[in-house]
């Protein structure tokens, strides 16, 4: 079972990045890159997270993607190791969720990978053209 799953103000990092560095066919683990711009061991929890889930989910033929706590749980535990699980707990609970790459459904007890930070990256992008133009 997760710990409790709450939004928490982010309490350290920023994002940081130069524009002619960003392209439409990066990797994973070269916008994690972006998003995790000062803590590496953020940034890897991250990237073993958001790909396990979408290896586990695909494996098992689920649309749209998820996993279930228990198999958070195993993920964490086999490719962090049991001494990392708090700190993928918080890079989950502080970063992921907060930031639209995962949602959490505590009734079901399912993480999903979600489409919620392209879209707030979208909708950040259309405010601020608007902000030009005003």
């Amino acid at each position: 079972m997760p710990r409790k799953l709450s939004e928490r103000r982010r309490r350290r990092g920023f994002m940081y990045f130069k524009t002619s560095e960003i392209r439409s066919n990066m990797r994973l683990n070269e916008i994690l890159d972006v998003v995790f711009s000062g803590v590496k061991e953020y940034r890897r929890a991250a990237l073993v997270i958001l790909e396990g889930v979408k290896y586990i989910a695909k494996a098992k033929g689920r649309r749209p993607m998820w996993i279930s706590s228990s198999e958070m749980s195993s993920l964490i535990i086999e490719r962090l190791g049991r001494n990392k699980k708090s700190l993928a707990y918080r890079v989950i609970s502080e970063f992921l969720v907060p930031m639209g790459f995962l949602s959490y459904r505590a009734d079901e007890g399912k993480y999903f990978l979600s489409r919620e930070f392209q879209l707030a990256l979208n909708r950040l992008g259309r405010a601020y053209g608007a902000w030009i133009k005003s």
